[in-house]
């Protein structure tokens, strides 16, 4: 048995694809729980120039990421996608790592467009 532990600021909801019902719902850990973080530095590498407008445009580098537990067997942790993408970039494959996946045909929003959850977890 797979053990699912949220380490995202925000509660998990999962919801079943074929009809849109919540099927799992995974709190934040407690506020003491240090969260898996990236940093982020960036650079302004450029311009481009739109109506008149020049806009910056900035390439993103990811720092270390910290807070990440040690894989336990049986264990898959939930980060953010930050989280993944930073250690991919440095080679570093860890095959207990999931994120919730954002795009338009997983989220799952309320009558506002707030998230409420996702329909599926995603690896890079």
């Amino acid at each position: 048995m797979i053990k699912l532990v949220n380490l995202t600021p925000h509660e998990l909801n999962i919801y079943d694809d074929s009809d849109g019902k919540l099927i799992l719902s995974i709190p934040p850990p407690p506020k003491d729980t240090p969260i898996p973080r990236v940093s982020i530095k960036s650079e302004v590498v450029g311009t481009i120039e739109v109506n008149g407008t020049k806009i910056p445009i900035r390439r993103i580098m990811y720092g270390n990421v910290e807070n990440l537990p040690q894989p336990e067997e049986g264990t898959i942790y939930v980060v953010s996608t930050f989280v993944t993408l930073a250690l991919k970039e440095k080679g570093i494959v860890r095959r207990d790592l999931l994120s919730p996946d954002t795009n338009p045909d997983s989220v799952i929003r309320d009558k506002d467009g707030r998230i409420l959850g996702v329909k599926y977890l995603q690896t890079v």
